[in-house]
């Protein structure tokens, strides 16, 4: 029996957490984009770091679904920020033993969002 979406994401999102927080930290992958729309808000990392950690089931977007670049899986959020649509890509990536929570993107939104999880306003 497959396991329900909503509980698929909510595993996610706990395990990414932890990570963040009593790991490695989170590791925010330097693209022009992400870089662009971090200045744009005036996000500092801690900013980045916090809108993340509140990320919450209604902001699942899609995933998981295969990271094109690399091994593993990717997992893609949204968050409404200061009246822009924020697109969040996130992966759980594994070096040998030690896990790493990444941020491969975080921008404003090429199109618009779905949320089939629903989102809060």
């Amino acid at each position: 029996m497959e396991i329900p979406l909503e509980i698929r994401v909510s595993l996610f999102l706990k395990e990414f957490k932890e990570i963040v927080t009593a790991g490695r930290g989170l590791d925010i992958v330097d693209r022009r984009e992400n870089i662009k729309s971090l200045l744009e808000l005036g996000f500092t990392k801690k900013h980045c770091v916090e809108e993340i950690l509140s990320l919450s089931v209604e902001n699942y977007h899609d995933g998981p679904k295969p990271d094109i670049d690399r091994p593993g899986m990717v997992w893609e959020f949204g968050k409404r920020i200061d009246g822009d649509e924020i697109y969040i890509k996130l992966k759980i990536a594994e070096v040998g033993t030690e896990k790493l929570a990444k941020c491969i993107s975080f921008h404003k939104a090429n199109s618009p969002l779905n949320f089939p999880l629903g989102r809060k306003k």
